[in-house]
């Protein structure tokens, strides 16, 4: 399978949405671009302490939170099709998420789904995925399915999820050990669920040797592509951490890296100084790039640690016949976008209302 050459680089240094008080996180987006919505405005799901939030924005940078969609509840995913938008996410108990937090307390959740015909109004929510298997299960920690990311697959629907469960020492709660899948003929399902992980935690693997984090899946040119966030301990810094890893496969089962390191890690400073986590990823055929929300923690521990969503990018580079064969098309697709101007001329991301923002360096898939 030939690799891409995609250049990828953050929109810019500061969080894109920064967590509103009390909660001291802001996590997991998920979003939609503007001509999915009815009102032409971007939409952005994500979670805090309290529940799954809804935001809205004219260009994709400045963001608005809407209203809340659902409480007790975490790790949204917006899947738009035929005119119902369905909105997945973790389901659990009142509380629970800060009661996790303490010694012998077992987390237990599900993913559920609520539809929609026009963003505002919900219906009541339906469980899709429930623990089942012995990998989804922890008998210290608790019964845990979690980040569902659905794609269509001919014509059936593929459910990524993660699964159980594994203690982060020095944050001091529990991550997602596993990465699988289940299928259904209907977004809402019923799913069968595969029997074992696609992807799981491996000792000698330095960006992924604790826990497989979460996975978003997306065709792409005949293949399809997933960004990964790793959760691995990084002996030289003696510390937890995470990273985006960039994979590829041709059925969608089994992945291989297209870096060999991540694309998106850590920076030891600033507020993705610790972990650099979930995402969520969309390409757009009118400006030729990947547009990837992500969060990011400052500092490990959970007494301590803040959250926020930050805004990636990736250019394709094309030949000079792709670019030629385009130049006469491209024009009538770019009403669609409002993300402009980044930081290189040449990696325009879209066509109105961005201010600049400042250089940054770019870094290339080997």
């Amino acid at each position: 399978m030939n690799k891409q050459n995609i250049y990828w680089q953050l929109y810019q240094e500061d969080p894109i949405i920064k967590p509103g008080f009390p909660s001291p996180i802001l996590a997991d987006p998920s979003f939609l671009f503007p001509e999915s919505c009815a009102d032409g405005l971007w939409h952005l799901f994500a979670h805090n302490i309290f529940g799954v939030l809804e935001y809205v924005s004219e260009d994709g940078i400045h963001w608005k939170k809407k209203k809340s969609i659902v409480r007790n509840a975490m790790r949204p995913f917006i899947y738009f099709e035929d005119g119902t938008y369905y909105l997945y996410y973790e389901k659990y108990k009142f509380l629970h998420v800060l009661m996790s937090w303490f010694p012998y307390r077992k987390w237990k959740s599900k993913i559920e789904v609520k539809t929609s015909k026009d963003l505002v109004h919900w219906s009541t929510a339906k469980t899709v995925i429930v623990p089942k298997f012995p990998f989804h299960k922890d008998a210290n920690f608790g019964d845990s399915v979690s980040n569902p990311c659905l794609v269509k697959f001919g014509n059936k629907y593929r459910m990524y999820f993660s699964s159980s469960l594994v203690m982060i020492p020095d944050c001091g709660f529990c991550e997602p050990k596993y990465i699988t899948v289940a299928e259904a003929s209907s977004p809402l399902g019923p799913f069968s669920y595969f029997s074992d992980p696609i992807l799981a935690p491996n000792d000698m693997d330095p960006f992924c040797n604790l826990g497989a984090g979460s996975i978003k899946v997306i065709p792409w040119k005949g293949r399809y592509l997933g960004f990964q966030n790793g959760i691995f301990w990084n002996p030289v810094r003696k510390e937890s951490c995470s990273a985006i890893l960039f994979l590829q496969s041709e059925d969608g089962i089994n992945f291989e890296r297209i870096n060999h390191t991540p694309i998106l890690g850590p920076t030891g400073r600033g507020w993705k100084a610790s972990h650099v986590y979930a995402c969520d990823v969309k390409y757009s055929e009118a400006e030729n790039i990947f547009i990837l929300y992500f969060n990011a923690r400052d500092k490990a521990h959970w007494t301590k640690g803040k959250e926020a969503i930050g805004l990636f990018v990736g250019k394709v580079e094309e030949s000079k016949e792709n670019l030629k064969s385009k130049s006469t098309s491209k024009s009538k697709k770019q009403e669609s976008r409002s993300l402009k101007n980044k930081p290189k001329a040449k990696t325009k991301v879209t066509t109105k209302k961005i201010p600049s923002k400042p250089k940054t360096k770019k870094s290339k898939p080997k």
